[in-house]
């Protein structure tokens, strides 16, 4: 089997290149010393020190019911009684598009926008169930608000549409 030429000229430029390059001893680049400080005892706690506190904790994934019951008795009795807390509700209306005589919502959390509407072709929408928002999820669509719920804790907003209601007049 012959090899075509192109491949011939690319095999001896590649020999070429790496008889060259063994060769080759490149004496202009200077080689400078590093020199080695001898590390102490004091050097080596201030250093580790630091290390522990930027780790952060292990969790136990499988904890054993002994565990449980020590780890209820550490902790504090204000921590124990912390309920979760709802954030709030970061979508906001940014307006509405009407097309015979249907109604699309257009919401906004500041930097993504999403349309609400059940039969609409617009991509990103939203309708009941779905989740803009990591953490909130549309629940109903009313004619004067959208009600949301935060996943954590089920606690429903109500996100009022106010002039968003009827369609404008001509």
């Amino acid at each position: 089997m012959k090899l075509p030429r192109y491949l011939q000229v690319a095999l001896l430029a590649t020999a070429v290149a790496v008889v060259w390059s063994h060769f080759n001893d490149d004496d202009s680049a200077p080689v400078t010393p590093q020199t080695m400080w001898p590390v102490t005892s004091h050097q080596i706690k201030q250093t580790a020190e630091p290390a522990s506190t930027l780790r952060p904790e292990r969790i136990d994934l499988f904890p054993s019911p002994k565990a449980d019951a020590v780890a209820e008795q550490a902790m504090p009795v204000e921590q124990a009684k912390a309920e979760p807390t709802t954030p709030d509700l970061p979508l906001h209306a940014l307006g509405a598009w009407w097309s015979d005589h249907q109604r699309i919502i257009v919401l906004t959390d500041g930097v993504d926008t999403w349309p609400v509407c059940r039969q609409c072709k617009a991509a990103g929408k939203i309708w009941l169930g779905s989740e803009p928002v990591k953490g909130w999820k549309l629940t109903a669509v009313k004619q004067d608000h959208l009600l949301f719920e935060w996943q954590s804790t089920h606690a429903q907003h109500r996100l009022e549409l106010g002039e968003l209601q009827s369609e404008p007049k001509q």
